[in-house]
């Protein structure tokens, strides 16, 4: 259970479901970031505050379009450190946030966020793993599919005009997607059916991993986008905070597994279910839950190891205590109570 999402088609209806006329649709979070790097650059904007706590993918994207980083502080409830935020903010920078795991910001943070706005700061939100939240302010909001659903790509909303930054990019080959398509369908085929070798797909994966790293494809594919548009949303988020509700609850007696966030807000549609590891290593915990063929995320293990961000203690502390829990769609009850019984079992040998 967990890992990359296998080609399924049981969470797909006829008609579409989401409303994106006002939205560009592009190849993924990256490339959203990249237009929104380039535009700011064009517009004479060179500097942008960043959360402390990030995936480095969002720092190494910003500077290699010619953007200046600085970082505020994040507490290690994944809210925004205000007075931090206020302290490091200058006239000059774009301010960029995360809605960690779906979750949004607290409404005192949006009003300070809303206030720099009125103020003519240009605000960056960062909505990759939270897909399609009801409520965004950002002048610039996007997402990111892959981390959600079996499809590549990513929506940009913004009351700019992006185009001329968009055909910057056209007509660039997509040589990870035939890559990437192969892999989740012979995922699905080795996970339900046992068909195929497992050194065959642990090789498209990285294969695929480092096209979308290395080669720039900002397009959207039509197919791609079709696909997510007739995915079932308002299902999924149900069946992903019934799946969060349920494992909040069953590890509830673990007390060296603490949740982020320990409630659902509502409407929020969980990416996973974020903890900390507490008195037992985190690494130990996730090796003996991989040997039991539980796949989970650790956001973000590159920050131990990145130059800008290992230098920063209470990041790396973050970094080295969290692990993010499956509740996505795919998973059963039946599955969750595995993992849960894995989990304990992972912590007392960690113990």
């Amino acid at each position: 259970m967990g890992g990359e999402f296998y080609a399924d088609e049981d969470w797909s209806i006829s008609t579409s479901t989401l409303q994106t006329g006002d939205m560009y649709f592009l190849n993924g979070g990256k490339t959203c970031l990249t237009v929104i790097a380039d535009f700011l650059i064009a517009h004479g904007i060179k500097n942008v505050l960043l959360p402390a706590y990030l995936c480095p993918s969002i720092l190494i994207t910003l500077e290699s379009r010619g953007i200046h980083c600085d970082f505020y502080r994040v507490q290690p409830d994944l809210s925004i450190d205000l007075t931090d935020l206020h302290q490091k903010q200058t006239a000059e920078q774009a301010v960029y946030f995360i809605n960690y795991f779906g979750f949004a910001q607290s409404p005192a943070v949006l009003r300070a966020l809303l206030e720099l706005q009125q103020q003519g700061v240009m605000v960056i939100e960062d909505n990759a793993q939270a897909g399609f939240p009801a409520h965004t302010i950002g002048d610039f909001v996007f997402n990111s599919l892959r981390k959600l659903c079996p499809q590549d790509g990513g929506y940009l909303r913004t009351r700019f005009d992006m185009q001329p930054f968009i055909e910057l990019y056209r007509g660039l080959p997509n040589r990870r997607l035939p890559i990437i398509r192969a892999y989740r369908r012979k995922l699905r085929a080795y996970l339900l059916e046992g068909e195929g070798d497992f050194d065959e797909l642990q090789r498209l994966f990285q294969h695929a991993e480092e096209l979308y790293a290395n080669e720039l494809v900002v397009e959207g594919d039509v197919q791609e986008r079709q696909s997510i548009e007739h995915l079932d949303w308002d299902a999924i988020r149900l069946q992903r905070r019934a799946n969060y509700d349920y494992l909040l609850q069953a590890i509830a007696d673990i007390p060296q597994v603490v949740p982020i966030f320990p409630k659902l807000q509502a409407e929020t549609m969980p990416m996973g279910l974020p903890v900390y590891l507490q008195g037992v290593s985190r690494d130990r915990v996730n090796e003996e839950l991989g040997n039991a063929s539980i796949g989970l995320v650790i956001h973000w293990e590159e920050l131990l190891h990145n130059l800008r961000t290992a230098a920063n203690a209470e990041t790396v502390e973050m970094a080295s205590d969290m692990l993010t829990l499956v509740c996505d769609q795919r998973t059963s009850h039946n599955q969750l109570d595995y993992l849960v019984r894995e989990l304990k079992k992972a912590v007392r040998a960690a113990s």
